[in-house]
């Protein structure tokens, strides 16, 4: 018995079929993860919470939220199963990313969570009361064990402190008011040890002859020169990148010294990966080479 032949318009109807349920599969999927981030920016606009840098932007997730969902809504009974073949494993991927980053957003807490806090996260003994000891400086002379013991472990928190505030220049006389280093004995002089301890671990240097303010490496020039060069390829792979550009970014590195910005623009080129240019001001910028 000869099989009855199937109407090419019968295939067509089948194929759109088809297209349509998984595209409207899709638009849910892009409605439900609206509605989860229009939740999270609720609970984090409720708590107040500010001091916490986000993994990614609200801007950049709503961007892109915006921009799947104006390709679901404008080819909505337009697209053919080429173009759906094309993009709608790409979306279904990008639709999961956005998913993780709404839920591993740093940002989404219930309270605000302030730089102690999360050094308490690595230091319990910051508020156990059989440590009290620890605010006290111990005599180099007399006991030097419990003095090199007492600098390594203070000099970690320090430097995790400027870590964890995303802060590059530490003002010693500024920190005597914040915890836990507010509640030393003799502030002045434990502070000026811990920051002598970085400078000898080369994690720090200090940037005034009066040791007053101290620059704190805790990522290193060369891994802020990936980001930078990252960040440039992304927002303007062809203009120069201007230093006020870089401050104007909401990225952890816009509050990096100057100088520190024109030795990254130099390891950059040496790496041969661009060009610094000079302005007619004066300034410097720096130009990605693209192959």
């Amino acid at each position: 018995m000869e099989r009855q032949k199937v109407k090419p318009k019968e295939v067509l109807k089948e194929v759109k079929e088809k297209t349509d349920k998984e595209l409207e599969v899709l638009r849910k999927e892009l409605a439900r993860l609206k509605e989860l981030r229009s939740q999270r920016e609720k609970e984090k606009q409720e708590a107040g919470t500010e001091e916490i840098v986000e993994v990614t932007t609200s801007e950049e997730i709503e961007a892109r939220l915006d921009k799947i969902e104006d390709f679901l809504t404008s080819k909505l009974g337009e697209i053919d199963q080429n173009a759906y073949k094309q993009y709608s494993s790409q979306i279904e991927k990008e639709l999961q990313e956005i998913e993780l980053e709404i839920i591993r957003e740093k940002g989404v807490v219930v309270r605000e969570v302030s730089t102690y806090e999360l050094l308490l996260n690595d230091y319990p003994w910051l508020e156990e009361k059989r440590y009290v000891f620890m605010f006290s400086l111990p005599n180099k002379k007399r006991n030097l064990k419990d003095y090199e013991s007492w600098k390594g472990e203070w000099s970690k928190v320090l430097f995790d402190y400027a870590r964890y505030a995303i802060l590059h220049i530490l003002y010693l006389r500024r920190l005597e008011s914040d915890k836990p280093f507010s509640k030393f004995e003799d502030r002045n002089s434990a502070l000026k040890e811990l920051a002598e301890e970085l400078v000898n671990k080369e994690q720090a240097e200090w940037l005034s002859k009066s040791k007053e303010k101290l620059r704190v490496y805790w990522k290193s020039l060369d891994n802020w020169a990936e980001e930078i060069y990252d960040w440039a390829m992304e927002i303007s792979p062809l203009e120069p990148i201007l230093i006020f550009e870089i401050r104007e970014s909401n990225k952890d590195f816009n509050t990096l010294p100057n100088n520190d910005i024109i030795k990254i623009f130099k390891i950059l080129e040496k790496d041969k990966r661009g060009q610094i240019i000079k302005l007619d001001d004066g300034q410097l910028s720096f130009k990605i080479k693209i192959e």
